[in-house]
C-alpha cells in the first residue's frame, strides 16, 4: 500500500518540444521567471521536475494558448548548474524515471504543475541474439562522438550500458531522427525489449543506418 501512494507526486512541469529518456541528458538555458524560480527551487530541495512534450492541438484557434502535454514524461535531475547572468542560467539535467501524467495545472506565476505517477525502471534485460546489429550501431555512433571528443555535448553520458535493452533502446530513441509522437510511444513502452523490437523495426524500414552515422 505504501509503495502505491508514494508513486504518485505533484511536480513542476518543463514541457518542451523534446523527449527526455531516462539515462539521458537535456541542456536546458533558461530565462523565463518561471523556470529561474523552479530551477532555484530544485536547488535548493534537491528535487527534481518533469520533462513533457508539447502536443500540438490542431484542433485548437489561435486565442487558445492552453498547451496540450504528452500523457508520459521523464523526471530529470539536475547535476550542472550555471548562474551566467542573474536572469539566465545554464543547466544540464540527466532523466531518472518516467512517469505517467495524471493531470496538470497552470499557477499564477506561470509555471505548469503536474500529478504524476511514477513508473517502475527498466528492468536489466540483456541484447538478444536478433538485435546485436543496432547495439553495434550505437557502439559506432559512440566511438564516433568519443574520437571527435564531442561527448559533454551528448545526449547520453557513462557507464554506457550497451548491453542492456532498456539502456541501448533508450539511447538509439533519442538517436533517431523521427517524429515526436514516435518517441513518446517509444517512451511509453514499459517492456525495454519491446521498445528495441520498434526501434529496430523503424532503422530497417526507413533505412536509417546510414543516416545516423553521418
Amino acid at each position: 500500500m505504501n509503495d502505491s501512494i508514494s508513486s504518485f507526486r505533484k511536480i513542476p512541469l518543463f514541457p518542451l518540444g523534446t523527449v527526455l529518456f531516462p539515462d539521458g541528458v537535456i541542456a536546458l538555458k533558461i530565462f523565463e521567471a518561471r523556470y529561474l524560480d523552479m530551477i532555484k527551487q530544485c536547488l535548493r530541495e534537491k528535487t527534481e521536475f518533469g520533462v513533457v512534450s508539447i502536443i500540438k492541438n490542431s484542433d485548437a484557434n489561435e486565442e487558445d494558448v492552453s498547451l496540450s502535454f504528452s500523457n508520459i514524461g521523464t523526471l530529470a535531475q539536475i547535476e550542472d548548474f550555471d548562474p551566467v547572468q542573474p536572469a539566465l542560467y545554464m543547466t544540464r539535467s540527466f532523466g531518472t524515471k518516467r512517469f505517467k501524467l495524471i493531470k496538470s495545472k497552470q499557477e499564477t506565476n506561470g509555471l505548469w504543475m503536474g500529478e504524476v505517477e511514477l513508473l517502475d525502471k527498466d528492468p536489466l534485460m540483456p541484447i538478444p541474439q536478433e538485435h546485436h546489429g543496432v547495439a553495434q550501431l550505437l557502439d559506432q555512433i559512440i566511438s564516433v562522438i568519443q574520437s571527435e571528443d564531442l561527448l559533454g555535448d551528448a545526449p547520453f553520458k557513462k557507464p554506457f550500458k550497451t548491453d542492456d535493452c532498456g539502456w541501448v533502446s533508450n539511447r538509439l530513441a533519442e538517436l533517431l531522427p523521427i517524429s515526436l509522437a514516435q518517441k513518446n510511444h517509444l517512451l511509453a513502452q514499459s517492456n525495454p525489449r519491446i521498445r528495441l523490437d520498434l526501434i529496430t523495426e523503424i532503422i530497417e524500414d526507413d533505412d536509417l543506418r546510414n543516416l545516423m552515422m553521418h
